[in-house]
């Protein structure tokens, strides 16, 4: 009977095998597996069975070997059996396995849509977008496309939002720690370059020629200056790592912070044909081009403006989409949708404009006519990128070099920072807070729920403030601004103006008629009707106020001249009084966060928590530029003066002559949208042209934009031109623009060492102050975050310490606040606006500082030996009365500086309109040379240090102001 018993057994190991799987046998299903596989190699259906046995008696590995055996056995043609298959070996992390097999299932049945979803978001979760793409856009082209996959691919920048399924398939498949580049990819996102390359590290030991690992370990090397590393990588790597995008930016930017022009041009260029649409890539071409003359890239004006053009739409294209992603609407859905038909991207063009036919209906919008238009003008062989009209997608550089990577330290080597001549030893620098002892005593605050989480945006930008010597007796007054009701009503605390009597404060808003109950936002100050007096003009979430100076020590509420009928639902924050157009009249430019009132009532948060909105839920809305007629009023030219294509949301300005070219430049800092900066270019019948991006300024050198607040400007190297520093959200750093060439900027910030410490801060004010009179510009920076956290939140905190940046003897910058010292710089502050003025005339500069949870803070400069210094006051004559955009250069002995009288100064400010430019212990006669704004060039003679001096347009003599 036993012997029966085995012959049956092994006559039917598969009715045994059925049995014992039925009965749950798993053992004993595993023990028959060998001898059913033997009588059955090629069904499909058994070796399914088998590997259900393998899986439960926890041969996981041998379970989805037998898994993709089942797949091929049927030659690949089940989409059930793959998708089981694809579980299987994601269950033990063996991701490539999976992506290998999907792969293969899709040359043998390109028509398996699902299939191809599968491959195309484990391609594009793990980083593999070159292996990506084009899945993605066949699924598009066959109508098969969903939003996450549409939303991705139409950024080939951004990294997964699955990246703990990625970490988890690594744990479980140790041996294959390729799947951990998602995990680098964030890093590398966050500015964390250090984790990201030990991750990357990592990887690359087991897999060291896993291109999209060596790709992404390109671009971290480059980006935290590891040089010798990203030399070894590149000269060992496979040459199909020349086939990579990320690999030419990397490239690209380490030819670029040598000042390597020619060969960066090239590199990004490589970069930009590989990825038509990459707006990094196009943005950085761009910019390297203005590095170099015409006669070395060859390229015509055509080919230049076509370039200009493509980075103008895909930044454009981005901002759109990173609306869509927080408050999606057939608005920005649409604007997307003609963006990518004008990049000639017809099959993105029409996805987009059928997924909002999908969405709330928009009565200001005909989606169907927009998605027919495009439809009229594809067939079945229309390709995903249309060259036609696209000059830029056919232009050659191989007549530039390719870069030289080579091990050589002596061919490689980075030009370091040149050691920035002082005109003495830098002096102890010593900051005290003086606002009590001085009677100044406002608390401008935003609200009164402020050191609680979960606040609405309004109340996230904090109040702003001015310097105005508002009465001619030469020592500079304050005007603050006060919010705390909700907009646009006129229930705030009143802004507030205050008296400085000989370096003391007295409360005069009542008898200068002053008051003012907006929401307050921002203070400009300047001379609207060219009388001589400064007037005022009060920003607010709602109508905006303007205070017209009558010089009796009263201003009279002038807000009618002001053509803003339409606009008194706007959300102003800062603002600029300047003579753009050169006609001798001041006028105003007013920045614009927003409009409407959705921002005042619309709640955000997660898990149940109120927190405030993000920008990018509402939408972006176009600055303001009223013109002067010289009859009183200010009249909106905004359009006729060149509204943008891509409206931002703007929060910092500053006016004056940045480059030079003829003409006031307007820097407007932007928040989560690109950066502007508006000239007035000769030979073209729109008097302003915006050039941010291609100028370099759009936003750092890696990010389509940042959340841009704070502005400072000087010539901050002494090199003779004029750069900016720009202040940030946490997890984004500030912002170094060094001026390379005219006009032309370079993100400098790692290499001048500001990169580390303002990454876990949120920077607002800043200001470029020589603080010791050295003859070399500090930066200071006041930060705070927007909303205060939950106590189990992880993130910066809400109060933040002022940070003061000075050059060192190598000529970079180092944090010397703790060194500083006092009360104010050692303890944390929810820091706000920031400007400069001389409170006791003693020609060291000072400072205000606005908070959201305590009183406007007075920082007198208290520099223990100081060096000497001169102040300088111009008054137009021909030009404007402000003579804003004029440039002056002092020399004194063998050393000179320059310096630009600007407006708007930075975040919601005005600083004291005198000129002040450290000597350090040259004592000797200065020559001063003024560049008015309208070109013209006049220089003073012999005009002594530690003084102020009052020079006027025309006027041969310089008068001092102190005797």
């Amino acid at each position: 009977m036993k012997k029966a018993a085995e012959a049956s057994v092994s006559d039917d190991p598969l009715g045994q095998l059925h049995r014992a799987v039925s009965q749950r046998k798993w053992q004993e299903a595993w023990q028959l597996s060998s001898a059913v596989l033997t009588q059955h190699p090629d069904d499909a259906e058994v070796i399914q069975l088998v590997a259900s046995a393998a899986q439960n008696v926890g041969k996981l590995d041998v379970a989805a070997d037998l898994m993709i055996d089942a797949c091929r056995a049927e030659s690949l043609g089940n989409p059930a059996r793959l998708n089981q298959a694809t579980d299987a070996l994601l269950k033990v992390g063996r991701l490539y396995d999976c992506m290998d097999l999907l792969e293969e299932s899709l040359e043998s049945d390109p028509m398996q849509h699902s299939i191809r979803q599968t491959f195309y978001d484990l391609c594009w979760g793990s980083e593999n977008r070159r292996r990506a793409i084009p899945h993605g856009r066949f699924l598009v082209q066959h109508r098969r496309f969903d939003l996450r996959l549409l939303l991705s691919l139409s950024y080939t920048e951004s990294g997964t939002d699955r990246l703990d399924s990625f970490i988890e398939f690594a744990k479980r498949h140790p041996s294959d720690k390729r799947p951990l580049v998602a995990e680098a990819k964030l890093h590398f996102d966050q500015g964390k370059f250090g984790q990201a390359a030990t991750v990357l590290r990592s990887v690359l030991k087991l897999h060291p020629e896993h291109l999209p690992a060596i790709e992404l370990q390109c671009r971290v090397l480059v980006a935290s200056e590891g040089d010798g590393e990203f030399l070894a990588l590149v000269v060992d790597a496979p040459d199909s790592i020349r086939e990579y995008t990320g690999y030419w930016l990397a490239v690209g930017d380490w030819c670029w912070s040598r000042q390597q022009d020619r060969q960066a041009v090239r590199a990004y260029w490589e970069a930009a044909r590989r990825d038509a649409g990459g707006r990094e890539a196009w943005a950085k071409l761009a910019t390297s081009l203005e590095q170099i003359p015409q006669d070395d890239h060859g390229l015509d004006q055509t080919i230049i403006e076509a370039i200009q053009d493509r980075v103008a739409l895909l930044t454009r294209f981005s901002d759109a989409k990173s609306q869509f992603r927080h408050s999606p609407s057939q608005s920005n859905t649409i604007e997307m949708s003609k963006a990518a038909q004008s990049l000639g991207r017809l099959w993105e063009a029409e996805a987009w404009a059928s997924i909002a036919t999908k969405l709330p209906p928009d009565k200001t919008i005909s989606v169907k006519q927009v998605r027919d238009s495009i439809v009229a003008t594809m067939n079945a062989g229309t390709p995903w990128q249309s060259e036609a009209g696209h000059p830029e997608l056919g232009m050659d550089l191989t007549n530039l070099a390719l870069p030289e990577l080579e091990l050589d330290p002596l061919k490689s080597s980075k030009q370091s920072n040149v050691a920035i001549r002082r005109a003495s030893e830098p002096g102890r620098i010593r900051l005290v807070n003086e606002a009590g002892e001085r009677s100044l005593n406002f608390f401008g605050r935003t609200a009164d729920d402020l050191d609680r989480p979960g606040i609405k945006i309004f109340k996230t930008l904090g109040c702003g403030g001015g310097a105005i010597d508002f009465d001619l007796d030469g020592w500079s007054d304050l005007y603050l601004a006060a919010a705390g009701g909700t907009p646009p009503h006129r229930d705030s605390n009143s802004n507030s103006l205050w008296r400085n009597q000989n370096g003391s404060f007295v409360d005069v808003t009542r008898g200068s008629e002053t008051n003012e109950t907006g929401f307050g936002q921002g203070i400009a100050v300047g001379d609207v009707n060219e009388d001589g007096f400064l007037d005022l003009l009060a920003l607010n979430y709602g109508a905006n106020t303007l205070f017209i100076n009558n010089g009796d020590g009263t201003f009279t509420n002038a807000t009618e001249l002001m053509e803003q009928a339409d606009r008194k639902l706007d959300w102003s924050s800062s603002g600029a009084i300047a003579d753009l157009d050169q006609d001798g009249l001041a006028d105003v430019v007013v920045l614009s966060y927003g409009d409407g009132l959705e921002q005042v009532s619309k709640t955000c948060g997660d898990g149940g928590r109120s927190r405030a909105c993000g920008p990018l839920n509402f939408s972006a809305s176009p600055d303001r530029f009223l013109h002067n007629t010289g009859t009183g009023n200010l009249v909106d030219r905004t359009e006729a003066w060149g509204l943008p294509e891509s409206p931002g949301r703007g929060l910092g300005v500053t006016i004056g002559a940045f480059d030079h070219d003829p003409g006031v430049d307007v820097f407007v800092a932007n928040d989560q949208s690109p950066n502007h900066y508006w000239s007035w270019p000769e030979n073209t019948e729109l008097p302003f042209g915006e050039s941010a991006v291609v100028r370099g300024l759009g936003s750092n050198h890696g990010s389509p934009y940042q959340g841009s607040m704070g502005i400072a400007t000087g010539d901050f190297d002494r090199d003779g031109d004029f750069d900016f520093y720009v202040t940030n959200f946490d997890k984004e750093c500030n912002t170094y623009h060094e001026q390379v060439n005219d006009g032309v900027w370079r993100d400098q910030t790692m290499a001048q060492k500001l990169y580390s410490p303002s990454l876990t801060m949120v920077g607002f004010g800043t200001e470029a102050v020589d603080l010791d009179n050295d003859g070399v510009l500090e930066l200071v920076v006041s930060n705070g975050h927007v909303d205060a956290a939950y106590p189990e939140d992880d993130s910066a905190p809400h109060a933040q310490p002022m940070q003061v940046f000075q050059r060192n003897s190598l000529g970079e910058f180092e944090s010397i606040e703790q060194a500083i010292g006092g009360d104010y710089l050692s303890a944390n502050h929810v820091g706000r606006a920031l400007w400069t003025l001389d409170i006791n005339r003693d020609g060291l500069t000072d400072f205000a500082v606005t908070h959201q949870t305590e009183p406007v803070a007075l920082l007198v400069n208290r520099t223990e030996k100081p060096g000497n210094w001169i102040g300088l006051q111009l008054v137009g004559r021909q030009s404007s009365r402000d003579a804003i955009g004029s440039v002056v250069e002092v020399h004194s002995s063998d050393q000179r500086w320059i310096a630009a009288l600007t407006s708007g100064d930075g975040y919601m400010c005005s600083n004291e309109r005198i000129l002040r430019v450290g000597l350090g212990d040259l004592i000797g006669e200065c020559e001063v040379t003024v560049t008015w704004p309208d070109g013209q060039r006049q220089t003073y003679s012999h005009l002594k240090p530690n003084t102020d001096w009052l020079l006027i347009e025309g006027d041969q003599n310089a008068f001092d102001t102190r005797n």
